[in-house]
């Protein structure tokens, strides 16, 4: 009798849980991972550039855009670059050492995630920097098979300097996926937060001026 009726307790009391508010969820679902090229010397980098636009890929459409937000997330990294000694140029009139590319991939879908390239989506390819001809190439083995959430940002710091001598491929030497991000209900500060936290969690990333 008494084992009977302890499932129903259990029914009971979760049926009743109250669920967490959105900004407890928003909180508790944003997640900083972050992967780098262990045998990069980050010191022999001095210039990088970042595109001017964050590229939003979805399951039915892509677009680039540069909102407050986009503005202040590609700002935030520009800020963390020069806080470690890194010099912002132009790519267009200078040879950046390091290119920097940022999306946000809004799907719910699990993911084969080879960074780079998004042939199927508009991602920016190698030409942007000036390398036409060249592909990228992850070091790192295997690529991440993932369930991205709505959201999810995906920092890529390219190798530009040593393409040349890579054969014509550009080396991905850090990636930075920040999960829950630009969903829209976050805040400025969400977003300049989390970009800090993603260089926290690399001190590698360093130049000797």
């Amino acid at each position: 009798m008494n084992m009977l009726s302890w499932p129903a307790a259990i029914v009971f009391m979760v049926s009743c849980a109250t669920y967490p508010a959105m900004d407890t969820r928003l909180e508790e679902d944003l997640v900083d991972i972050t992967k780098y090229d262990v045998g990069t010397d980050f010191t022999q980098f001095k210039t990088f550039s970042i595109v001017d636009s964050v590229s939003v890929i979805s399951d039915k459409d892509s677009l680039k855009i540069l909102d407050a937000q986009a503005g202040a997330l590609l700002n935030q990294i520009t800020v963390n670059m020069q806080a470690r000694g890194y010099a912002k140029v132009n790519r267009k009139t200078s040879k950046p050492h390091l290119g920097i590319n940022v999306g946000v991939v809004k799907t719910t879908n699990v993911s084969y995630y080879y960074p780079g390239w998004y042939w199927d989506y508009g991602y920016y390819d190698p030409s942007y920097w000036g390398y036409y001809g060249y592909n990228y190439y992850y070091p790192y083995y295997p690529p991440t098979v993932s369930s991205y959430s709505i959201g999810t940002v995906i920092i890529e710091m390219l190798d530009l300097k040593n393409a040349p001598a890579h054969d014509n491929k550009l080396y991905v030497v850090w990636v930075a996926a920040i999960r829950g991000l630009m969903t829209g209900y976050h805040t400025t500060q969400d977003i300049l937060g989390n970009v800090d936290q993603c260089f926290a969690q690399t001190p590698q990333i360093w130049t000797n001026q």
